[in-house]
């Protein structure tokens, strides 16, 4: 957690006949390999995490049940220490001189900024409702009643009324990277010239388009932002049914089963 808070969590549901959980099948894998690994439980394999590292040393099983988590440093196996709410308090750091550092390094633009070819800038976020890239929640009906593949893009009404795009629309999003196809919606959450992308689509995957630069200083890629450009589908029931067979594929090559209603 953010707050450095370890916490217990208990499984729902029991699993069907047959089926191992995630750390029985790694002592498997790991002892196939020639090292031998073998648990009776999940507490016994943190038990030796805490005893391999002193900040987590006295935040057990039973500590986190009854404080309801427990946040790191916790360094005593005993009911007194029941882990640390603020982690430099009083305003002392673990540095010589007991204060906290601050760096900064000068401001340079990105690497791939808009042109004639590609005038709108992509920007990629993560939205609330489905995990990362969805391969855990992309098959829950529940989310897929409130959006479902390919996604959209969101774009400002002017840019959309320059390009003769209408609200629902398949339009293609094209970067120096490659394509993607996905649906337009109009909003005033983004500003004209600019564009706004989820990444958890498989059919309007939009981290295909990114850029990988490396920011100078701390060489995080460039992921997050570049240069893109809209087109306008002009056959718009052709388009829907590409995107229904694309799905489709995508589905039957993860050996997911599509029922028809």
């Amino acid at each position: 957690s953010c707050d450095r808070r370890f916490q217990r969590v208990r499984k729902l549901i029991e699993p069907q006949p047959g089926c191992k959980t995630d750390w029985e099948i790694l002592c498997l894998m790991a002892t196939a390999m020639g090292y031998p690994m073998h648990y009776d439980n999940t507490e016994q394999i943190w038990d030796e995490m805490r005893s391999l590292c002193p900040k987590f040393a006295g935040a057990s099983y039973e500590k986190m049940v009854e404080n309801r988590g427990v946040q790191w440093p916790c360094t005593e196996d005993s009911p007194d220490d029941t882990g640390t709410q603020y982690l430099h308090k009083g305003a002392h750091f673990a540095t010589a001189d007991g204060k906290g550092h601050f760096y900064y390094y000068p401001w340079t633009p990105a690497k791939e900024l808009e042109s004639p070819e590609y005038p709108l800038s992509l920007s990629t976020v993560r939205e609330v409702g489905h995990y990362s890239v969805r391969t855990m929640t992309g098959n829950c009906r529940l989310l897929a009643d409130l959006a479902d593949e390919p996604g959209y893009i969101q774009m400002n009404p002017e840019d959309c009324q320059e390009l003769g795009i209408a609200n629902g629309d398949l339009v293609r999003v094209v970067s120096k990277r490659g394509h993607t196809i996905t649906r337009c919606q109009e909003t005033d959450r983004v500003s004209k010239g600019s564009t706004y992308m989820t990444y958890q689509w498989w059919v309007g995957a939009c981290n295909e388009l990114t850029s990988a630069a490396l920011d100078p200083k701390s060489h995080t890629p460039e992921f997050k932002y570049c240069a893109c450009r809209v087109e306008k589908i002009d056959d718009q029931k052709q388009a829907e049914c590409d995107v229904k067979a694309q799905y489709a594929a995508i589905r039957s090559r993860m050996g997911i089963e599509v029922k028809e209603v």
